[in-house]
């Protein structure tokens, strides 16, 4: 039954029908009319079933399971149709149903007693509403109640509004064979409804019915874990703790929903996710085994699900939370502070990659020079901004990548961002020559087709290779000078990241010929295994023919869709695992959720927890692998030769310049530390035990200009082997700041195997610093030997342990630090609040480093 709206003047009398449009008076309004139109029985003087139907096949079986094989839960429907509907349904079904046209699906339970009746009570509703000038299937779908906000209490779980258009509803009504969206049939009322099959087993029945799952169940509330009691400062960085409040939540991604614009001509701005969701996530239709879901055994024997859909992994993965990373925010207010002069440049320029698709519809619609501010990318749905702001906090999303233009990627033209995308939504591009149209076609305009460019790495180049302009520290600029710098070359110019670049020079690249080793950029993060086993799944979730009959279906030539033996997974892994360990803990407060509604069940693996578990997986099996080559003690000295080896494309590690990877070298006997090279601390600081005190090692934070240098062999606990890229800004002081990067001091990130000096584009990917006379280093095998030889005070014959452990951080503590010299402003104390607030005792990354490789030698 429905539950009473909060209090509308509006609604406070008889709701008389037709209602006025939901796109003329707003969501939120029409809901509380609908919801009141519903209660009065408006609907009940309507042509509707003369008898409550199911929609699908049902059974109980002897385990007291129930499986109900219906589109509309729990049980069974009974439909009322407005009479625009009905005049359309006995009438000329290929002209349009009239705007305010309206079905009312009212939902019925079987009876927990005798399962072949149903209970007389209704237990929800399904309504869909005729407006035309909605969305381009033009339908408003409702479950008939006001419309539902998230609240922090259970944003673990929500995602898809009870009500709006294009919601996840189209996956099945897209199907139909009239481009109406509607499978109302004439016989439902005045002739003989299909019959489905009822299955009931007694024993089932005596031991109880257990619910079963359907496309509509609700998703369970998972509780957001709240860390406000476990905030702490680090000591190297003492910062205020009225600095430690919670800043507040970001919009949350139910307002990020920008669908197709009305039919004709509504390909007039790029669509978010969630108009593709409905058919691309992985919807648990009825009780068989869900498609683009994993399906295992856990430890108590129970079967679980691991979403694998293109949706379900896109939305945990850092490109699909790019427009909501706090990093990237705390980082453009630091661009911000240091040249407020150019605010709104720098914002237009760093958004046109993280929040792509806002930056680009703004300039669309506004006009070419219009500069996209961070102001825009929070607007929320009550604002006028509120479209942009949903496409900008959509991150890198479907539109970005299937509607991108295969003209010039892969060459300069197109680095930092500067891909084509079209003015209007018509068409998307797949890796797949035949492909099933008509359902995107009549759900949203846009015709899918082939594109040999989706399988290319030249698409990722783009946002893959990003110079910046180089501005000196102190200095002010002109928009125009900005502008002139941001098209320059050579010294003006500094390249933030390589990572295409220095795929493009190694023996995995595809472009430079026929190769064993060759494999593209979506090759290893778009991978077709999970678990070690090979994936075959249909790439999207649609009505056809393996859902039960049904009157007014397409034909099934036009809606059977091939089960993909090159299924690839959309989890486009790297391995920071850190950020999305603090969007795991903190949804609320990052406007997110742990779940998807579509696929709901406590037996459904949360969305964080398969990303960050595949970020683990590649991390410890595709970047590196370390050895201990050789270790042998000689005359009170251990030495030993560790060996690491780059196994991914490009650099490791790679990217934006300040992550780094690091060998922790330690040699014990018993319980006694003999020596160690790269220990840290709780927060991830790299020192060194002083007087039995840990102390920070100088080169952490900069300390007198200092840094860690390469090392071909380190003697001393105060040297340490960091894979890094060290940059000085324009007064010699190093620095994280984008577009402050103007002298390379070091650059010893491990090279990928096939690497040439005289490669393509090797002046832009080269070592830089006391590793350019390293051999072993620079003989294109991607590895880096580094002799160990260090004093040892035991007996010969006393036994010893050595272990070398590789360990990676994408936001090293000096990062962190620079960052936080803004803790005053909105964005930094986000990510200050956020970080303080982290629990890592149980994750990758406890005290702050994710483990990569380990490896042991035992010395008797």
């Amino acid at each position: 039954p429905l539950a009473d709206p909060p209090a509308d003047p509006a609604a406070a009398s008889r709701v008389k029908f037709p209602l006025p449009n939901p796109s003329k008076i707003g969501v939120e309004r029409y809901t509380k009319l609908l919801h009141e139109f519903i209660k009065q029985g408006g609907h009940e003087g309507w042509k509707h079933d003369p008898q409550t139907r199911p929609t699908g096949p049902f059974f109980v079986h002897d385990d007291g399971e129930v499986e109900s094989l219906g589109t509309h839960s729990p049980a069974a429907v009974k439909v009322y149709y407005s009479p625009e509907v009905w005049k359309w349904m006995t009438g000329d079904r290929k002209a349009p149903i009239p705007d305010g046209g309206m079905i009312v699906k009212v939902l019925y339970a079987r009876d927990e007693k005798d399962p072949t009746t149903f209970s007389p009570d209704p237990t929800g509703f399904s309504v869909m509403v005729k407006d035309s000038q909605g969305s381009w299937d033009g339908w408003f779908y409702s479950d008939g109640g006001p419309l539902q906000k998230p609240t922090h209490e259970h944003a673990a779980s929500f995602f898809d509004p009870n009500a709006g258009f294009a919601l996840s509803c189209v996956n099945c009504h897209a199907s139909t064979d009239n481009p109406e969206g509607t499978y109302a049939s004439v016989r439902n009322v005045t002739g003989k409804p299909i019959e489905f099959l009822t299955q009931v087993s007694p024993q089932g029945l005596k031991k109880g019915l257990k619910k079963g799952s359907d496309i509509h169940q609700p998703a369970a509330h998972l509780k957001t874990q709240r860390n406000a009691d476990n905030l702490k400062a680090s000591p190297h960085w003492p910062i205020p703790k009225e600095k430690l409040r919670a800043p507040a939540p970001m919009p949350f991604w139910s307002e990020d929903h920008v669908p197709q614009g009305p039919k004709p001509d509504g390909h007039r701005t790029l669509l978010t996710a969630s108009t593709c969701m409905a058919c691309h996530d992985a919807t648990q239709l009825h009780s068989a085994l869900p498609n683009m879901a994993f399906t295992s055994v856990n430890e108590k024997g129970e079967k679980v699900h691991a979403n694998l859909s293109p949706f379900g992994e896109w939305r945990y993965s850092m490109m699909g939370l790019s427009g909501r990373d706090p990093v990237f925010y705390a980082q453009l207010e630091s661009e911000r502070a240091l040249h407020p002069e150019l605010s709104a440049e720098i914002d237009n320029k760093c958004m046109s990659c993280h929040t792509a698709m806002g930056q680009r519809q703004f300039e669309a619609d506004k006009g070419k020079g219009a500069l996209f501010t961070h102001d825009k990318a929070f607007a929320r749905s009550d604002h006028a901004d509120a479209k942009y702001g949903a496409l900008a906090r959509d991150g890198i999303s479907c539109a970005t990548c299937h509607q991108m233009q295969p003209e010039g990627l892969g060459s300069p033209a197109t680095y930092g961002g500067k891909y084509e995308l079209p003015a209007k939504s018509k068409e998307v591009f797949g890796p797949y020559e035949k492909v099933v149209t008509l359902p995107m076609e009549q759900a949203m305009g846009i015709t899918p087709k082939y594109g040999a460019h989706m399988s290319d790495s030249g698409m990722c180049a783009s946002c893959h290779t990003v110079p910046v302009p180089v501005l000196d520290v102190g200095r002010k600029y002109t928009p125009e000078e900005f502008a002139k710098l941001s098209a320059g070359t050579g010294r003006d110019v500094f390249h933030e990241q390589t990572t295409y670049l220095e795929w493009k020079n190694s023996s995995y690249s595809t472009e430079s010929g026929p190769n064993a080793t060759a494999r593209s950029c979506q090759d290893c993060h778009m991978p077709r295994t999970y678990d070690g086993k090979q994936l075959k799944f249909k790439i999207a979730n649609i009505e056809d023919d393996t859902f039960p009959i049904v009157d007014h279906r397409a034909p099934d030539d036009k809606l059977r869709m091939e089960v993909r033996e090159k299924y690839s997974r959309h989890s486009l892994n790297g391995i920071n695992v850190f950020v999305l360990e603090m969007f795991r803990q903190q949804p609320w407060l990052l406007g997110v959720s742990r779940r998807d509604a579509l696929f709901p069940g406590e037996n459904v693996v949360p969305g964080f927890d398969t990303a960050i578990n595949s970020a683990v997986q590649m991390a410890r099996e595709q970047t590196a692998k370390l050895e201990i080559l050789k270790a042998e003690r000689r005359n009170g000295k251990l030495l030993a030769t560790v060996a690491v080896t780059n196994l991914s494309g490009h650099k490791f590690p790679s990217g934006v310049q300040f992550r780094r990877a690091w060998i922790h070298f330690k040699v014990d006997s018993g319980q006694r530390t003999l020596f160690e090279s790269g220990a840290t601390d709780e927060w991830g600081v790299i020192g060194r035990a002083v007087n039995g005190k840990f102390t920070p090692l100088p080169s952490e934070f900069f300390e007198k200009n200092s840094w860690q240098p390469h090392y071909e062999k380190i003697t001393s606990d105060e040297q340490v082997q960091i894979y890094e890229q060290l940059v000085k800004d324009s007064k010699g002081r190093f620095t994280t700041s984008f577009l402050s990067l103007k002298e390379v001091v070091k650059d010893n990130r491990l090279l990928p195997r096939g690497w040439k000096s005289d490669g393509p584009d090797a002046e832009l990917t080269a070592p830089r610093g006391e590793v350019k006379t390293d051999a072993d280093f620079n003989d294109g095998l991607g590895r880096d030997i580094v002799t160990y030889e260090v004093p040892i005070d035991v007996e010969m014959t006393t036994p010893i342990r050595v272990s070398a452990t590789l360990y990676y951080q994408s936001l090293p503590p000096y990062y962190l630090k620079q960052r936080f010299v803004h803790a005053d402003k909105p964005e930094t104390q986000r990510l200050y609040y956020l970080y303080s607030s982290l629990d890592l005792e149980n994750t990758p990354i406890k005290n702050w480093k994710l483990e990569i490789a380990r490896a042991t030698k035992e010395l008797r």
